[in-house]
């Protein structure tokens, strides 16, 4: 896993340093900033339901194309409102050109140290991952295909490949089996009448992995792996630096639905395959 992460931060400092050469004048260069937060009634995040209302602050800094960013989660694990289910996220990359190279720390708050587990899939303690993203956005090259394609691989943490009782499968040396969990995205906006934007997604993964509860996928053309299909209508409105969007969405979970899932009690909404929600988010920056 060493190497993945060194040849990521290789690949960062490369692609900056012909950044800097090729674009030390321009606008993008200059250092950037963004501090906001989004309040939404529901914690939706790629196909799944991981809490009811909840408050999501954010700040990122940024010069030319280098950034970091941190992101929280503060709410309820449900609308039962039984314990909260706080989060930290902080991500480390590179953006620019319609390119998008990250490494994402996402960790949750069990009592543990920050790194702690992270070298282990089966540290069944610390839940907390790593994961490494590579985008695209293509409307940068062409302002008239409003497409993204984004792929997410966790690479290091809790991530073992568990087999149809919940086990952790593993290797020949007694170890745990990493799964490498993997998401990939498309995404397309249209604009609408009044300022509207319409996001679709569509979300899947190739294997099994935390997206499937390690089930099997695209197997026998009974089980496909598209996990999130997704539409977000949103409305921004901005004065000067401060920027406020309002928006709702819906998202349907197509892997293991059946009548008996599709919608379930908001106490049970981890399971539920068709979820939406409401937001609102204020940012300011340059």
């Amino acid at each position: 896993m060493k190497r993945i992460v060194i040849i990521l931060a290789l690949a960062l400092i490369g692609v900056s340093a012909f950044s800097n050469r090729a674009s030390a004048t321009e606008k993008e260069s200059n250092f950037t900033y963004e501090v906001g937060t989004d309040v939404v009634t529901s914690y939706l995040w790629r196909g799944q339901n991981l809490g009811g209302l909840s408050v999501q602050p954010s700040v990122t800094l940024g010069w030319r194309g280098l950034y970091v960013s941190g992101w929280a989660n503060i709410g309820a694990d449900n609308w039962k409102f039984n314990y909260l289910n706080p989060e930290l996220d902080i991500t480390v990359g590179y953006d620019n050109y319609g390119v998008k190279l990250d490494m994402t720390h996402l960790y949750y708050f069990y009592g543990d140290k920050y790194f702690k587990g992270l070298g282990d899939a089966n540290n069944e303690y610390s839940q907390s991952t790593i994961e490494v993203h590579a985008g695209i956005d293509v409307s940068e090259w062409a302002s008239i295909v409003p497409l993204t394609v984004d792929w997410y691989t966790t690479v290091l943490g809790y991530d073992p490949v568990l087999d149809e009782d919940g086990n952790v499968v593993r290797n020949e040396n007694g170890n745990a089996k990493r799964a490498y969990s993997t998401y990939i995205e498309l995404g397309y906006d249209i604009d609408l009448p009044l300022g509207i934007v319409l996001g679709v997604k569509v979300g899947f993964t190739p294997w099994k992995g935390m997206f499937t509860d390690y089930g099997e996928v695209w197997k026998n053309g009974q089980t496909i792996g598209i996990n999130n299909l997704q539409l977000r209508a949103e409305r921004e409105f901005q004065v000067k630096s401060l920027s406020l969007s309002v928006w709702g969405e819906a998202m349907f979970n197509c892997y293991g639905v059946n009548k008996d899932n599709i919608i379930n009690t908001f106490g049970e909404a981890a399971s539920q395959k068709l979820n939406a929600c409401i937001g609102m988010g204020v940012y300011f920056g340059n």
